[in-house]
């Protein structure tokens, strides 16, 4: 650093107090430092003079000899400067080795040699005042470190002994001692005493003491520890040195059994009280009389609310690990529950098209690729996508299912990405998406292709960056989610009509599975039929063992519109309706049309029956609520017919504008 004390800046004038005994002396510094654009805030004789004019105005340095007029010397005043993060530069003739060794321990800003030239003042000043100011700034980010590595260490997955060690070892360059304890104590109920204490024994070792250790230590019974903790006053924050230590001991039984059983001379103590009034406590003891300094004390200030907090998502953790465990079996059930119905090894069929389906499934899942599953509707797509999940090693998180045609056009951005509180009429509260529950798992966005144009882009962002940000939110938030999209439309044909963007179908198109409608897979539906058949007998409670061999006819020579969907419920009809084990169909079934149009082909239909899409799926609509006296839900409802879900004709009659009435 090169400094010119002839031609120094000063870019705000700072204040200095002189702490000189003799006049003269103190005279020539004024000078000095006035000139160079300082201002003097006062000169003192003795360490009670300079007490009083720093407490009347704080200096921005204080130049100060050793030996002054009094008892106290420039020494027992640095002590106090020093713990005040006030800067000092030594003025002194004394060169005794003994008092110079004093004067290195209270860490000084610099030393001037009496007697001493102007240069020698200003180099000195301008100096303190750089050390000073880089001090700070290097406390500063060395306490932001010590937050974030004891949050780290608190909020690990190691055993809580180990937890606590880690902040032990952290705090010991900034706040040494020779005997700490640290933990949780609430209601003082030892059952509740959480606490760990940690005995130094080396420079980076530790024996560690919990309260049956602490016992055997002491010779005490839990009984008689329980009485003595009973007489302590309640924890403070303090700083004990010394004298003030013993005397604290005397009045605390149970500091002063530590004190004598570990051979401890000083204590800083600081409380956090957790949200649900417990006591989470740091106190640290040491051997040394005067280990502790204000500055010390500080430093837990400063880092009170970062720990208060971590300690109170701890505590909230262990609520919500206690209630885990009461709901582990449950959650087990339904994990069975769902694995026997998305699991492919339980999917009925032998057919060629299925077998591929398989592979395709076993090649996919064990990555973390898109997968986009083609099908006509009813075909099993979200078993397919359930399956895809649990074979992969996302499968202990969760699979979030998203229908995009069920939601609401302005609320499906909030539904997805979570809004801020306040963000629009009606967010009383901050809501978390689905993307950021499905963090660490799968999500699973069904219906694709009904997602509205407008919204597209957000979804290709978070495709590509891998972020999300929600409605009224300040910056993006990093998800980790594997997609699955699904849809029944032909995502190209939407691209040439301008509801679809091309580049996010190509990047939704990573890994295509194309499920094959029913009537391409005629030799799996006898027994799927069984299958299914099993299944509602044990439902209804009725004992059906087979199906007619007329509906058998009928039903090899239907073309299935509504795929698998369509046959549960026909067979769920026939076995509500059945009077003997074997069932009969309720109504019959027309025989396979000469064509039938496949979803990714289109054929060149004849030119009077040509509809754009919208109005040709308003006018089916529109014919289903005529054919049900306009009833949506139930047996024989508009959604029954046209066999999808209440919610999502809802959703479309509300895109499309149709009205429920008659």
């Amino acid at each position: 650093m090169s400094i010119n004390p002839t031609n120094h800046i000063q870019p705000t004038q700072q204040t200095i107090l002189i702490v000189e005994d003799e006049f003269a002396v103190a005279n020539d510094l004024r000078q000095i430092i006035e000139r160079a654009g300082y201002r003097v805030s006062g000169i003192a004789f003795t360490v009670a003079k300079a007490i009083e004019l720093k407490n009347k105005q704080k200096p921005d340095l204080v130049l100060l000899d050793i030996l002054l007029k009094g008892e106290q010397t420039g020494i027992d005043l640095a002590t106090i400067l020093r713990e005040e993060n006030i800067p000092f530069v030594y003025v002194s003739a004394n060169t005794n080795s003994s008092i110079l060794k004093k004067v290195k321990t209270t860490q000084p800003y610099g030393f001037i040699v009496k007697p001493f030239r102007e240069k020698d003042v200003l180099v000195a000043l301008e100096i303190a005042h750089y050390r000073h100011a880089h001090s700070i700034e290097m406390r500063v980010r060395q306490e932001q470190a010590l937050q974030i590595a004891i949050t780290d260490a608190l909020s690990g997955n190691d055993p809580w002994e180990q937890r606590l060690l880690k902040v032990a070892r952290l705090f010991q360059p900034h706040i040494p001692f020779d005997y700490f304890i640290i933990g949780l104590e609430k209601d003082h109920l030892v059952d509740a005493y959480r606490s760990c204490s940690f005995f130094r024994i080396g420079k980076d070792e530790y024996q560690t003491i919990w309260t049956e250790n602490f016992l055997q230590m002491t010779g005490l019974t839990i009984e008689k520890f329980q009485a003595i903790r009973a007489q302590a006053p309640d924890m403070t924050e303090a700083i004990d040195n010394g004298a003030a230590f013993e005397e604290v001991c005397r009045r605390n039984p149970v500091k002063q059994i530590i004190a004598t059983t570990f051979s401890l001379q000083s204590n800083l103590i600081m409380p956090l009280t957790t949200a649900t009034n417990g006591t989470f406590f740091l106190s640290f003891f040491s051997r040394q009389p005067t280990a502790y300094l204000k500055e010390h004390l500080h430093i837990l200030e400063r880092l009170r609310p970062s720990l208060t907090l971590t300690v109170d998502r701890l505590m909230a953790f262990d609520q919500i690990q206690r209630l885990s465990e009461q709901l582990d079996q449950e959650n087990k059930c339904l994990q069975e529950e769902v694995k026997t119905g998305a699991n492919f090894e339980e999917m009925i069929g032998e057919s060629s098209a299925l077998v591929t389906v398989f592979k395709s499934i076993s090649q996919v899942a064990p990555t973390d690729y898109t997968v986009l599953i083609l099908g006509e509707t009813g075909t099993g797509k979200e078993l397919i996508a359930r399956a895809v999940h649990n074979r992969s090693s996302r499968k202990g998180k969760a699979l979030i299912k998203v229908n995009c045609a069920a939601l609401p056009p302005q609320l499906i951005e909030s539904e997805l990405f979570g809004h801020e509180k306040g963000s629009f009429t009606g967010a009383t509260d901050k809501r978390i998406g689905k993307f950021e529950l499905a963090h660490g798992g799968t999500i699973f966005l069904d219906e694709i292709g009904e997602l509205p144009i407008e919204l597209q882009p957000k979804l290709l962002r978070v495709l590509q960056e891998r972020e999300i940000e929600r409605v009224g939110g300040k910056g993006p938030i990093p998800v980790d989610v594997r997609i699955i999209a699904a849809t029944n439309r032909n995502l190209q044909s939407e691209i040439s009509a301008g509801r679809f963007r091309s580049d996010l179908y190509y990047r939704l198109n990573v890994f295509p599975i194309k499920l094959p409608p029913l009537r391409e897979r005629n030799e799996d539906l006898m027994p799927l039929a069984m299958y299914f058949l099993q299944k509602i007998s044990k439902k209804l409670g009725k004992s059906l063992t087979g199906i007619s061999e007329s509906s058998k006819l009928q039903m090899l020579n239907y073309h299935w519109p509504g795929n698998i969907r369509e046959l549960e419920h026909l067979l769920e009809r026939a076995a509500i309706m059945a009077t003997s084990s074997v069932i009969s169909l309720v109504e019959p079934l027309l025989p396979e049309p000469s064509s039938v149009p496949d979803m990714a082909e289109s054929a060149e239909p004849s030119i009077h029956i040509v509809k754009p899409h919208e109005q040709a799926e308003k006018d089916n609509i529109m014919q289903a609520l005529k054919l049900s006296n306009f009833r949506i839900r139930g047996k024989g409802g508009a959604s029954e017919l046209l066999d999808v879900k209440p919610t999502t004709l809802e959703a479309k009659m509300a895109r499309l504008g149709i009205r429920r009435n008659r």
